[in-house]
């Protein structure tokens, strides 16, 4: 062992009757560094890379051979030999062990974030009740005034998977289900963006981009969370099928089609019975397609001669099997009507996120740095764009600029659409610091290495593996294998207002209840059970008239307990942050007496006629802190 930390292997010949202690050099004395070994010669390897090495030793003498007790006649003695056990492709650099690590960092930071009070806890409501009755439903089962709208659930798959994943592992198994899902979707895009810059770091950095830009649609557990990481699926095996044929020597390279063979239809399959936003999907596979329609027209001037084209006519029964495999759900062709009828439903049109993006809304900023930094690249980079590229910018920029809940598929065609051309500008400039010609400045971390580069070793690989070990242990996915103590409900939960449905349990209210839309799933999922709450998250099941007075009831507008009255209300739940005005029109009614109240939510229950005429200060009501 040198003092640099080397390990020395050395193979010596020796008679097996001298019986003489071993040396290395046959006897000699330990040759300096840098000079040359004996006959068999000396072996350096990195200790640390020996870790991934297995010894070898040669085969032993026949035992039924008798043995020569001459020095000529004595077998050889073969000392073990390290060969590397993973080729040289594992062995990784400073870049990756810095994607590593951001990746890691990622999971850790989506496993802590709370299961937020919105639509998941209707989804949750719904896959139990699909479990339970072994069927879909054909109304709302948590929403009592929706009764005789028509259901069709396009999202049953993922409200199924939800109700067995809270029933195998509780709430930490549905974070757990949403951390691996989003990073899976990350991960694709990065991978995505890699096979276009051969760069993992700055694949890693737009990969962040993006994140960054559709996080509003991202926090939030959802079975849009299933279609995105499917929608990833897709970039991912139409991009690396685009650069195969790029950097094939082959004029039509079709090896590897048959991943999009088979995995078109498969995730369009699995798309219809999880969401119902399986139209991005045939978006994104029809942008490809009028992509390629376009260059052909372009370079050949003739519309006869995109008809001719043998690719043109692949993508376009990629799309014909992509749109034929979203028939494969219980509703088959109802599923594309249902789509068009939810897109054009009133009531949605007064949500945020089915608003027009603005500046100063949530993702707005974002979005608009996106656009600027794509109207740079246009400028600055060399490369050729793409038309799919660029079809697929604009149709997906112009969905989000319509409507803020499309910013999470245009952030990550976004990312896609520039990372070759971020990367172009930015090795033009290394090279043009360095003095380098720009084509050295490309080069990148290809996946195939033929031999142990320059800047790679397999100390980065161990670091590697150690990232992951601690992101997993330090997540909450690791507790069935590592154990440890659960997190409290609140750190679970977020902002569910918890203490305000074990109050309702234990004073179950009677008739119709009145209570803020997006407590409505929580309240019907953790509530009492039975209760009759006046609105979900579900509100496109809600009839119009309905809708508009809840919102008259919301806003305290002129007739508001007449409302109330008409419905039978007889209990009314406030949400204290967003509804301060409610709040004080109740306490002025002379109607409603206070019967609860914690630092997020109010109850007030309705006084008997008897008692409507005595004044408010008698009553108290249960107060939790």
């Amino acid at each position: 062992m040198h003092g640099n930390g080397d390990l020395e292997l050395c193979t010596t010949t020796t008679p097996l009757a001298a019986h003489k202690p071993r040396t290395c050099g046959a006897g000699r004395s330990r040759e300096r560094p840098g000079k040359q070994a004996t006959a068999v010669g000396l072996s350096h390897i990195d200790l640390h890379d020996s870790l991934f090495m297995s010894s070898t030793l040669t085969t032993p003498p026949d035992e039924n051979e008798a043995p020569s007790l001459t020095a000529e006649a004595a077998p050889e003695t073969r000392e073990p030999v390290l060969i590397p056990v993973l080729g040289p492709r594992w062995a990784l650099s400073v870049k990756h062990l810095a994607a590593t690590a951001a990746f890691c960092a990622l999971f850790v930071f989506l496993n802590h974030l709370p299961l937020r009070g919105t639509d998941l806890w209707g989804h949750l409501g719904w896959g139990e009740w699909i479990l339970e009755h072994k069927t879909l439903p054909t109304q709302d089962p948590l929403q009592p005034l929706a009764a005789g709208m028509k259901v069709v659930d396009l999202s049953w798959g993922a409200q199924v998977i939800f109700a067995a994943a809270e029933r195998f592992g509780g709430p930490e198994a549905l974070v757990g289900l949403f951390t691996v899902v989003v990073w899976s979707t990350y991960v694709l895009i990065a991978r995505t963006c890699f096979l276009q810059t051969r760069h993992a770091l700055f694949s890693t950095i737009v990969t962040a981009a993006a994140l960054g830009v559709g996080w509003s649609r991202i926090a939030t557990i959802r079975p849009e969370n299933f279609a995105l990481l499917l929608f990833a699926g897709l970039l991912w095996l139409y991009v690396g099928r685009r650069v195969r044929r790029a950097d094939s020597v082959l004029a039509d390279d079709t090896r590897g089609d048959w991943k999009l063979w088979l995995g078109v239809p498969a995730i369009f399959a699995a798309w219809a019975n999880l969401h119902g936003s399986f139209l991005c999907g045939l978006a994104l596979v029809g942008g490809f397609f009028a992509g390629r329609v376009v260059e052909v027209l372009w370079s050949e001037r003739s519309v006869a001669a995109v008809f001719a084209d043998r690719e043109a006519r692949r993508l376009l029964y990629w799309c014909e099997l992509a749109a034929a495999a979203v028939l494969i759900n219980p509703y088959t062709i109802d599923a594309y009507v249902e789509v068009l009828r939810f897109s054009g439903n009133a009531n949605l049109r007064e949500v945020m996120e089915w608003a027009p993006l603005a500046l100063t809304s949530v993702g707005g900023p974002e979005f608009a740095c996106a656009c600027l930094a794509t109207a740079a690249l246009l400028k600055l980079s060399r490369k050729p764009w793409a038309a799919s590229d660029l079809i697929l910018l604009t149709f997906f920029g112009l969905a989000a600029a319509l409507q803020l809940r499309m910013i999470g598929w245009f952030a990550a065609v976004w990312a896609v659409a520039i990372a070759p051309h971020a990367w172009d500008v930015v090795a033009a400039w290394f090279a043009r610091e360095k003095g380098e010609p720009a084509e050295a400045a490309l080069e990148g971390d290809d996946d195939e290495v033929p031999q142990l580069a320059e800047g790679h070793s397999f100390r980065y690989t161990l670091g590697c593996v150690g990232l992951i070990w601690i992101a997993f242990a330090f997540s909450s996915v690791s507790r069935p294998l590592l154990g440890g103590p659960p997190r409290a409900p609140e750190a679970v939960y977020g902002d569910s207002p918890l203490k305000l449905t074990a109050w309702l349990r234990a004073n179950p209210p009677q008739g119709a209840v009145f209570n803020p839309q997006y407590w409505g799933d929580w309240l019907a999922v953790d509530g009492p059970p039975g209760m009759q709450v006046f609105a979900t998250t579900n509100i496109h099941l809600i009839p119009r008239m309905t809708w508009q007075d809840y919102g008259r009831v919301s806003s305290v507008t002129s007739g508001w307990d007449a409302t109330l009255a008409r419905y039978n209300v007889q209990t009314i739940i406030v949400d204290k942050a967003r509804q301060a005005g409610f709040i004080r029109a109740l306490r002025g009614s002379g109607e409603w007496v206070p019967a609860y109240e914690d630092a997020q939510a109010q109850v007030f229950r309705k006084k008997p006629k008897s008692e409507q005429a005595k004044p408010e200060a008698t009553a108290k009501p249960a107060v939790c802190h």
